[in-house]
């Protein structure tokens, strides 16, 4: 069976505490662990864990450290990508960084996103506009699930 690339946006790596999302949170890792998912994150998610409150911002890079993970680094072509994104009309600049966390896991070719972000990321009108514009830009189509959907296929 294929290990599948699982990107982590920084909304998984930051909800690690003892509420509802936390809980599941905790369940996926644990999932993806069992199933041998290799976790990518990227320097996007690095900018962000150190511009968190310095209060959560310890917690995460604790939990890091503990982590194993492939870290992406910055490059033209996942800008490229995300700012195709905003011209397609799927964020404004203003949400480039959401973008960037997707065009990042498309351009190294990931399975798949797990994302909280349900607003900007993880909602299927944007995950439709997303791939269309993937593939029009001769990118593969990404699937992208919040912990909570992906504990249900990967249990």
């Amino acid at each position: 069976m294929k290990n599948f690339k699982i990107y982590l946006d920084t909304s998984v790596i930051s909800m690690l505490d003892n509420s509802g999302r936390g809980v599941i949170t905790k369940k996926f890792f644990e999932a993806a662990n069992k199933n041998n998912c290799e976790l990518i994150i990227s320097e996007i998610v690095n900018k962000e864990i150190i511009d968190a409150e310095i209060s959560k911002k310890d917690a995460i890079l604790f939990f890091l450290d503990t982590l194993k993970y492939t870290l992406i680094p910055y490059n033209q072509k996942s800008y490229y990508l995300a700012w195709n994104y905003v011209f397609d009309g799927i964020l404004t600049h203003n949400h480039i960084a959401d973008l960037l966390h997707v065009a990042y896991a498309t351009v190294h070719e990931c399975d798949m996103i797990v994302s909280w972000n349900r607003k900007h990321i993880a909602k299927p009108i944007k995950i439709q506009k997303i791939n269309a514009c993937n593939l029009k830009n001769n990118y593969n189509v990404i699937a992208i699930f919040t912990p909570e959907e992906f504990l249900t296929y990967f249990k």
